[in-house]
């Protein structure tokens, strides 16, 4: 644990103060104590951010996500000593850099608070960083929509898999807030290309619109990487099937 002079003297915070216009010192205060005990090397890279004028879009957008994922922490009924993975906690901090969208900088939050645990060592997240990096603010809406409106099937093995989910063309301007059928169907295409819409799985038709289909009825159906992607991104503390609860069918066979 770092004390307040050593952490203020990482930072240095006095002679930058000036320099971060929108980014209060009540903000940089609460976030450096809360990095000097779970995750120094984010403190010295956020630090490092505060020296470079140029990159003050940057920072504003690591400090709004970190205070997120502050606000995200669980503790189940103790004071637990979490610890982010450096090579994970790093990652995250530059990818969230670079967005200012309010989804996307949730859905970091959530990963950076999932990435910590009691040792530090699990780098399991690594997976998750670069789907993040890859997605848009309008996939993560369908994400999000996706995930929590369909049904997901327990196999006796206690694997989870997502069931097949298909909206109107009116119904995915509603979720994304666009009215592009080339945009969605170009959302569509590349979030089947980072295998975050399932088209061949076993409940699952084909993902997105059908050039045939008058009615552009979409597919949105997510695969199993996207459901866990969700999961991993929305921490509670709870297992995959006790997060998902009454959502959760038991598999009866072909």
């Amino acid at each position: 644990m770092l004390d307040n002079n050593e952490i203020k003297d990482i930072l240095g915070i006095q002679p930058v103060a000036q320099a971060t216009q929108d980014v209060t010192k009540a903000s940089i205060d609460g976030l450096s104590t809360f990095l000097g005990s779970i995750f120094k090397p984010g403190l010295e890279e956020l630090g490092y951010l505060l020296k470079d004028h140029v990159r003050t879009w940057r920072l504003n957008n690591i400090v709004r996500t970190l205070q997120k994922a502050k606000g995200m922490m669980y503790f189940d009924g103790q004071d637990l000593q979490l610890t982010a993975n450096a090579r994970v906690g790093l990652s995250i901090m530059e990818g969230c850099s670079e967005v200012d969208s309010e989804e996307l900088q949730n859905m970091w939050a959530g990963l950076f608070v999932s990435s910590c645990t009691p040792d530090g060592r699990d780098d399991s997240n690594m997976n998750f960083v670069d789907l993040l990096r890859r997605m848009s603010s309008v996939e993560a809406k369908i994400i999000d929509y996706a995930c929590t409106h369909c049904k997901k099937t327990l196999f006796p093995n206690k694997l989870l898999l997502p069931q097949s989910l298909k909206v109107s063309y009116d119904a995915l301007v509603k979720i994304t807030g666009i009215d592009d059928v080339y945009r969605l169907d170009c959302e569509l295409d590349h979030m089947r290309s980072i295998e975050l819409l399932d088209p061949d799985g076993l409940f699952a038709s084909g993902g997105g619109f059908k050039a045939d289909d008058a009615n552009l009825e979409a597919n949105i159906s997510p695969s199993a990487l996207a459901l866990m992607l969700y999961y991993k991104t929305h921490p509670n503390g709870k297992s995959p099937i006790d997060y998902w609860g009454d959502d959760v069918v038991l598999y009866e066979g072909k």
